[in-house]
């Protein structure tokens, strides 16, 4: 029920901030709930500078998790997911967090990258076809994007988030 909570909004309803790292932590402890298969350990390259995000955390842990759930059922029986931060400038002198999750399945097939972020498209037999809907929807209102970058052959998927770092989000009246 709480995906349709967060694809009703259009705009953040709390606002604080946080550590990044351990949200990641328990974001992939909340996707490892719903995984059968016992997944290996997270693998997390976030650089020596701890990152401080400003937003909706619960909701950001959501997103998260949803992709990281993506990511767990793309090799169900082997299931790993590399996570990758960094930092770098964005639009207007304001910098911009870039989040890399990379599982270790065989990637997104053309027409599974064409309509990932369209509600109840699935490739799976498990699931309603939301988690990808969701986490999009989340990341926008946050005034981010996240994009499947194309895998070239042979290479596993890679889902990008990337949110703004300086910018002050704006509170849903």
């Amino acid at each position: 029920m709480s995906q349709m909570r967060f694809l009703a909004r259009d705009a953040v309803d709390s606002l604080e901030s946080f550590p990044l790292q351990p949200l990641i932590e328990e974001a992939y402890q909340e996707a490892c709930k719903y995984q059968p298969a016992k997944p290996g350990p997270l693998k997390c390259h976030a650089g020596s500078n701890p990152i401080v995000l400003s937003g909706d955390r619960a909701a950001l842990k959501h997103a998260l998790a949803e992709v990281m759930l993506n990511a767990l059922q793309a090799n169900p029986t082997n299931p790993a997911i590399d996570v990758r931060l960094h930092t770098e400038p964005g639009g207007n002198g304001l910098r911009k967090l870039e989040i890399e999750v990379q599982d270790n399945g065989a990637g997104f097939t053309p027409e599974a990258l064409k309509k990932a972020f369209v509600p109840f498209f699935t490739t799976r037999n498990v699931g309603l076809g939301l988690g990808l809907t969701v986490s999009h929807k989340i990341i926008e209102t946050h005034r981010g994007k996240v994009e499947i970058v194309s895998p070239k052959s042979g290479q596993a998927g890679v889902v990008r988030i990337s949110l703004p770092l300086d910018a002050s989000l704006t509170l849903q009246a």
